[in-house]
């Protein structure tokens, strides 16, 4: 090969190509989008791997020769569905070319061998040549668009009494179902309290995971303060944000290590909910 011609299979100088691998988990899915807009490069969503490993590597495998000028390409990966093994196997696919990054909020106490052959490694769990440890998880808060929520929500929130006590409530997990209608009940008495001696309005949101008998009886143990519910199936884009901006107090489940984290960089004051019947030892860690 002379030195005029090129090297298709390296990559270049060119900016990176983002892939973000999609996940039903809105959390993980979050973490993964909060970091590629940090990045400010763009991104693409590419399916999670569909139990043909060597179909699915060759199918991004095509996707990325589709690119004429053979960029450098970084892939956001993580947990939620367990996609360890297949996405590891990709780097031998792209001679150099990829970047591996894997975010983790929550893994089980023996995590997964392979994650040692990632490039880079963001949890609050793991320590090692290739982590970043973390505190809480990645998000997609940024002061700008807190801000903006903040104004676009402004209007609604100023008619409500004051202060503003953000009740942020998770569920059952894959490896813990305490949170049950006896556990929404005990929840409900400990926000009850606060609220009685702070006065203001209570405005409660919920997830995926929160279980429906257990939501309603929260809800009723809650019903003689002044509360607004919204169901985070039905709220519109960007309302989530605006609470955040405009609350003064957060309560969150320690189940939701997003949710923490999120009220968290608000730097408002922020209670954690880590009763042992419905958090794993590693949310009370």
């Amino acid at each position: 090969m002379t030195a005029t011609q090129a090297q298709p299979d390296k990559p270049t100088n060119s900016q990176p190509l983002v892939w973000i691998v999609d996940s039903q988990f809105t959390g993980e899915l979050n973490a993964r989008i909060g970091l590629a807009e940090r990045l400010k490069l763009g991104y693409e969503i590419v399916p999670p791997p569909n139990g043909d490993t060597d179909q699915y590597a060759q199918t991004l495998k095509a996707r990325y020769i589709s690119q004429h000028n053979k960029p450098p390409l970084l892939l956001i990966s993580g947990t939620g569905e367990e996609t360890t093994a297949e996405i590891a196997d990709l780097k031998s696919e792209f001679n150099g070319a990829l970047f591996n990054v894997y975010l983790a909020s929550i893994l089980p106490d023996n995590p997964h061998p392979r994650l040692a052959e990632y490039n880079l490694v963001a949890s609050p769990q793991l320590t090692g040549d290739n982590v970043v440890s973390l505190i809480g998880v990645p998000h997609k808060l940024t002061r700008e668009n807190l801000a903006a929520a903040y104004l676009h929500y402004q209007d609604y929130f100023a008619a409500l009494p004051k202060p503003i006590i953000c009740l942020l409530v998770g569920g059952n997990t894959r490896y813990c179902d305490g949170f049950d209608e006896a556990h929404a009940r005990t929840l409900a008495a400990r926000v009850s309290k606060i609220a009685n001696a702070l006065g203001g309005t209570i405005v409660i949101t919920n997830s995926r995971r929160t279980p429906a008998a257990a939501q309603a009886a929260l809800l009723a143990g809650l019903a003689q303060h002044n509360c607004h519910f919204f169901d985070w199936q039905q709220i519109a884009n960007g309302f989530y944000h605006g609470l955040l901006a405009h609350a003064d107090l957060f309560i969150a489940t320690g189940d939701s290590l997003s949710m923490c984290s999120e009220a968290a960089f608000t730097g408002k004051p922020l209670l954690v909910d880590i009763s042992e019947q419905a958090t794993e030892a590693c949310h009370r860690d």
